[in-house]
């Protein structure tokens, strides 16, 4: 990758950004300023050198070996602060923080509402199709570190409302272990910014400033309210992704990119709202990938992550994993994580399994990787589900289900061949 050597001339881009537009309706990340600052401590560049060398050839590895190290779902727990936020709202942000983690949860696992859009979209882009993560986000509920926030209870979610987190810094070693949401007032023009491929076990965050975290109404009484047009929780999707390892999809020079052959290189951000293959890439023929997380433009108007992206996000979360807390969520899901689907000896055919913990309703749904949607039927459940779901018409490939009941979801992959 030849992203390492290019942060000077990144600083001074971002900086140039964060000018003209700081009073502006345009997206703005401090990743690469923040990251300038971090490496100027001697102990943070050699950590993450260390880290940054590790993930290089794991990922040379994932890269020469798409079948490589499958796993289970990777559940990530989760906690979420707001310094500033008062506790009279605390039914309110604790409301506002599933509902971020609800857009995160689509937005890796390519179920989000809009990622059927790709297929207008995909003709421009030969050769990239959406990646999808197996991965889940989830508040944590119990273990929470003691003697921090004494209106944080165990059970309930790790929430912190008024907390002084990491002494005004980005940084809490209290919370080691968890994905770590930071929200505050970081000046006027600014969204959010994140370390590029943050430690875990270092209480990392990714910051985010009050009017770009969730979505819906928000919480006035404590300033925290999404603004459009950043107000459908993709700046979180965005900077979450530097915290990953992943970097812009532009550079500012077409001689550098981010690495990724599947991400058309191209020379600047693109904001606001572009139609597809409106803008030209570095090379000629092709088209920047406009609508991708990793750049600029509206959160209405950006809606998927490539396979490569998704490639470069699990490798690195598996050189993290070790670092994340356990015993810290609660298995009070509606549905367990005992969720399974295996090959039915009929051709197209699964068996779902799963222990729920109500009679709710549940919906099954069948993705293609584009995000059209080919199959989806409700069943009546009790306690064990046990099901058989014919998908024979299906051409062969790989696929996305997810079963939801409308307050919880869990997906996996599944092989048609």
């Amino acid at each position: 990758m030849k992203k390492s050597s290019l942060f000077i001339y990144q600083l001074f881009f971002c900086f140039f950004f964060f000018t003209v537009s700081s009073n502006s309706q345009t997206r703005s990340c401090g990743m690469v300023e923040y990251m300038n600052q971090q490496l100027q401590d001697p102990e943070f560049a050699r950590e993450y050198q260390e880290t940054q060398t590790r993930f290089r050839a794991a990922l040379a590895q994932s890269l020469n070996n798409s079948n490589s190290n499958r796993r289970a779902t990777l559940i990530i727990p989760v906690a979420v602060h707001y310094p500033s936020g008062l506790e009279a709202d605390r039914a309110c942000l604790e409301a506002l923080a599933q509902s971020q983690i609800d857009i995160l949860n689509a937005d890796y696992t390519a179920t989000n509402t809009d990622a059927n859009l790709w297929s207008a979209a995909s003709s421009f882009y030969p050769g990239t199709n959406h990646g999808i993560a197996d991965i889940e986000f989830r508040i944590a509920t119990k273990n929470h570190p003691a003697n921090l926030d004494a209106e944080l209870l165990e059970g309930n979610p790790a929430v912190t409302i008024g907390y002084n987190f990491g002494n005004g810094s980005d940084q809490d070693t209290n919370w080691s272990g968890y994905m770590n949401f930071l929200v505050k007032d970081i000046g006027s023009g600014l969204l959010g910014y994140s370390p590029l491929g943050g430690s875990i076990s270092g209480g990392h965050t990714v910051v985010m400033n009050l009017g770009a975290f969730g979505s819906g109404p928000g919480c006035s009484g404590s300033s925290i309210v999404p603004s459009a047009p950043f107000n459908l929780g993709r700046t979180v999707t965005h900077e979450l992704g530097h915290f990953f390892n992943l970097d812009h999809t532009f550079s500012g020079a077409c001689s550098s990119d981010d690495g990724l052959s599947d991400t058309p290189n191209i020379l600047g951000s693109n904001y606001n709202c572009p139609s597809n293959g409106s803008v030209n890439g570095c090379v000629s023929g092709e088209k920047a990938l406009t609508m991708n997380y990793m750049d600029y433009v509206d959160d209405a108007c950006m809606f998927m992550f490539t396979e490569g992206q998704i490639t470069v996000t699990e490798t690195y979360l598996a050189i993290i994993e070790a670092d994340f807390k356990t015993n810290v969520l609660s298995v009070q899901s509606e549905i367990f994580e005992a969720f399974s689907v295996s090959p039915n000896p009929n051709k197209g055919s699964f068996n779902v399994t799963f222990q729920a913990a109500s009679n709710k309703d549940v919906m099954i749904t069948v993705f293609e990787i584009r995000g059209r949607k080919i199959y989806s039927n409700t069943f009546e459940t009790n306690r064990n589900f046990n099901q058989i779901i014919n998908l024979d018409s299906a051409q062969s490939g790989v696929y996305l289900m997810t079963i939801s009941n409308g307050r919880h979801q869990v997906t996996k992959r599944i092989i048609i061949n």
